[in-house]
């Protein structure tokens, strides 16, 4: 089975030729950098909610501080 990361960069391969484009390496490297990225603010974001759902009274505390 193949990993999040590797059927995007798969799934942006396929984008990018069927769009007659090739984009230099840095380039590329960007792209997947900011979809890993991504990810990485999209756990925290969860983890955030997660927190406010089990401990909403420490969360609404530290946020009036």
């Amino acid at each position: 089975m193949h990993s999040i990361e590797e059927q995007f960069e798969k799934q942006l391969d396929q984008a990018l030729e069927s769009n007659g484009l090739t984009p230099l390496p840095e380039d590329r490297a960007a792209l997947l950098k900011a979809f890993t990225t991504g990810r990485e603010q999209a756990a925290l974001v969860f983890s955030v909610a997660e927190a406010r759902y089990e401990e909403p009274d420490l969360i609404f505390s530290a946020s009036l501080s």
